[in-house]
């Protein structure tokens, strides 16, 4: 087809052209052809649907994409004539203010010549008048506007006036309405029936979420009291739900907004982003409709699974995204290019991989796209910017992946054991689960598309379903331990199983004219209603079962004391460091400082051995970092093996024994001359060890300490990493270590002033770089007064 771009810097005219069009499918190519053709071009052309039933709407956004219209309208199919076009009007005065002096009005007639434009201006005068309006004339668009306006003995459509009771039927009816109201009536009985409607929910990877203020100091704070101590950056999750929890109520009200109505959330977003690709409003929603009940989308957010439910939401409208960037980088690009930037960055928030899956999507679709050498430029411009905004949105979290690539495979939450997928991949199963495999249901009917209703078009989503399958594979295929250390496992396989349902229901979007082969029986008449009603029922039962088969319940109050305890996994997970109530929302998403990890292996395995001087260096241990209480099954050993250094404090509902250690176990430790050159050369305290309590808290404290022995130390309760500094008297004093991986601070013989803090620039100056990368993107994404119109829903 003709480039319209190149033809408008030739020569054009103020006119604006409209095409209306119904059931255009014979004719609609021959007039888009002999617009581009014309010797002078009209200013602006806007083409008009007015509820085609054929392959009218698919042409429409072709021309669109290769920039023969400027704007594609869609009507109900009731709408008149004169009404189209003053609805045109009215879109092109909004986009562009003055979209042509002239009204040049196109439809089912035949294709104007080359010169008709040229003839009609030639010919026309100021004072032309209409008393309707008629195809193919050239009409001034003001005396159009007055003859629109004027009174009319007939009754006429007053749009706007006020909502008539067929509008509102058409408004109930319309597919976008059913599909939403369908799938908040499946999420609603869903979360009754499971006894989930709250607003705090937890199970599976998902651990309690923090309140709002708990969660912003969480993001914010350079260091964590979590295994030992850390200075790891916090996920950007958090940053996502402390913002949307400012505006919706707090963060646990997000997350159950998102594990509870994923569903009409993934359904509702599927059908927008399938706009661009041109087919019927019926035909979107019924699609969005089955792609919202992915099983493998249901049963990870039954399980907790907050990146594999954002990624349902937000890969199709993403994808969309990338390929406005890729396609139409031209015009007023940098707003899709910040909007699709930003959801990239939410994306990588919850699912790192999922982020970097679309990015090399990205990049092999403008190595694969032909395009002009300006328009390549313009191209690389735009994914470079949807590349590094979304990046430098994250920061500083990039940089832990980096270091722990393993995050990749593993994405965010609690530490779990994955089983392998194996060949259930190919039905879009992660677990191999009756209710899983019914995901199959989505390949079949790809295959069919495939084979009976061939298109070239698809190509692009063969490729993101090849892309998926290989992607899943290897997350199947590796193992590595979380970031938190633990049992070496697999990854869970939702994420590109969720990319290879999109790319399968892009397929069938892409469809074209079913052929039958010609030895196939015809089918009865309404076999494909029941064969569509039977898959839908199936996908409703399937996704139902799912949601309710997984841990997601709501959050019990976390029971035992609330200082910092050592607790022991009745499974195979080491034991872990936690301090307040109980673990939440992304401690397990914090990279351990030094061998904090493998000093939390070695406690562990000490404290199940059977052997008294194991158990007891490691509850000295355990009290040298901090530890208050120490929880263990039930069952164990440690109460009797470690008489004389713990006391049962209380028993839990699940029969966890919670014992408090008799040791020093403040923070804070001040340890004598003779203590201190132990621990500079002894991995732990030994059990006899007393030093003196210290009323400090971690990370940032001042003491007055007195005149005392030379070679006595502060002794903290946190690793030493990069970032600790102490300050004696104003001075900076170095630092030591202590018991093999704690802070430890020298103090002089005279009495002095000791400061000891954890240092915040280097993160601060990241999240400044952060912050405005996100303001940045956010103005730019928002509209304003860039209106791009699109499909009517």
């Amino acid at each position: 087809m003709v480039d319209l771009a190149r033809r408008r810097k030739t020569l054009s005219a103020p006119v604006l052209a409209v095409v209306v069009c119904r059931d255009g499918e014979s004719w609609l190519p021959g007039v888009l052809a002999a617009l581009a053709e014309q010797s002078t071009r009209p200013r602006r052309v806007i083409a008009v649907d007015t509820g085609s039933t054929d392959r009218t709407a698919e042409l429409l956004a072709q021309a669109r994409a290769d920039q023969l219209v400027d704007d594609v309208l869609t009507l109900p199919r009731d709408t008149s004539f004169t009404t189209a076009v003053a609805d045109a009007v009215a879109l092109g005065k909004r986009r562009w203010a003055e979209p042509g002096r002239w009204l040049w009005v196109l439809d089912g007639g035949p294709a104007p010549g080359p010169d008709r434009l040229a003839g009609l201006l030639a010919t026309a005068g100021e004072g032309t008048t209409a008393d309707e309006v008629q195809a193919g004339r050239l009409v001034r668009r003001d005396v159009f506007e007055r003859w629109e306006r004027r009174p009319s003995p007939a009754p006429r459509e007053r749009r706007g006036a006020f909502l008539s009771r067929g509008r509102v039927l058409r408004l109930l009816s319309a597919p976008l309405f059913v599909l939403t109201a369908a799938l908040l009536v499946f999420a609603v009985v869903n979360a009754l029936v499971t006894g989930r409607l709250g607003a705090d929910l937890a199970g599976g990877r998902l651990f309690p979420t923090a309140d709002l203020a708990t969660t912003w100091h969480d993001y914010l704070a350079a260091w964590h009291p979590v295994a030992g101590g850390t200075g790891s950056p916090a996920p950007p999750s958090l940053l996502v739900l402390a913002l949307l929890g400012s505006v919706l109520g707090g963060p646990s009200v997000v997350v159950s907004l998102l594990l509870l109505f994923g569903v009409p959330l993934a359904g509702v977003s599927a059908y927008f982003a399938a706009g661009a690709l041109g087919v019927s409003r019926l035909r979107r929603a019924v699609v969005a409709g089955a792609y919202a009940l992915l099983p493998v989308a249901s049963l990870s957010a039954g399980q907790g699974r907050l990146d594999v439910v954002v990624a349902h939401v937000l890969v199709p409208p993403l994808l969309a995204g990338i390929a406005a960037v890729l396609r139409r980088p031209a015009g007023q690009w940098l707003g899709t290019v910040c909007l699709t930037a930003l959801g990239l960055a939410v994306l990588g928030a919850f699912s790192p991989l999922m982020h970097l899956a679309l990015v090399v999507l990205a990049l092999l679709g403008h190595v694969l796209l032909p395009g002009e050498t300006a328009r390549s430029q313009r191209r690389v411009a735009g994914l470079a910017a949807v590349v590094l905004l979304s990046v430098a949105c994250l920061l500083p979290w990039p940089v832990v992946l980096l270091r722990h690539p393993e995050v990749l495979l593993h994405g965010p939450g609690a530490r779990v054991v994955e089983q392998h997928a194996g060949a259930w991949l190919f039905a879009l199963s992660p677990d191999g689960s009756p209710a899983g495999a019914l995901g199959v249901l989505f390949v079949l009917a790809a295959v069919l598309a495939l084979v009976l209703a061939w298109d070239k078009r698809m190509l692009p989503a063969v490729g993101v379903v090849v892309f998926g399958w290989l992607l899943a594979g290897a997350v199947d295929g590796s193992v590595a331990e979380p970031i938190t250390g633990g049992v070496a496992t697999s990854g869970w396989t939702g994420g590109p199983l969720v990319l290879v349902a999109v790319g399968c229901c892009w397929i069938v979007l892409r469809a074209g004219r079913l052929q039958l082969p010609a030895a196939l029986p015809a089918l009865p008449q309404g076999a494909g209603i029941a064969a569509g009603a039977v898959v839908v029922l199936a996908l409703v039962v399937g996704s139902a079962v799912a949601l309710a088969s997984g841990p997601l319940a709501p959050a019990q109050p976390v029971a035992g004391p609330s200082g910092t305890r050592l607790v022991l996994d009745p499974g195979p997970q080491p034991a872990r460091m936690v301090t307040g109530p109980g673990p939440r929302f992304g401690d397990d998403d914090l990279a351990p400082a030094g061998n904090a990890a493998d000093w939390l292996r070695q406690v562990d395995d000490d404290l199940q051995s059977t052997d008294p001087g194991r158990v007891r260096a490691a509850l000295a241990a355990a009290a040298a970092h901090g530890a208050e209480f120490v929880v263990v099954p039930g069952d164990s050993a440690v109460p009797e093996l470690g008489r004389g250094l713990v006391s049962e404090h209380e028993r839990l509902l699940d029969g966890s024994r919670v014992l408090r250690l008799l040791l020093p176990s403040s923070p804070v430790k001040l340890v004598g001359p003779d203590l201190a050159r132990q621990a500079q050369t002894e991995p732990e305290p030994t059990p006899e060890a007393r030093p003196l309590p210290v009323a400090a808290q971690l990370p940032n404290f001042t003491v007055r300490v007195s005149e005392g022995g030379a070679g006595r130390a502060l002794v903290l309760g946190a690793v030493n990493e990069p970032g600790w500094y102490a300050r004696v008297d104003g001075m900076t004093f170095p630092l030591a270590t202590a018991w093999g991986n704690q802070v430890a601070i020298p103090l002089p013989e005279q009495a002095a002033e000791v400061r000891v803090g954890y240092t915040e620039v280097p993160r601060t100056a990241l999240l400044s770089v952060q912050a405005a990368a996100v303001l940045f993107t956010v103005v730019v994404a928002i509209p304003g007064r860039r209106r791009e119109a699109g499909t009517t829903p």
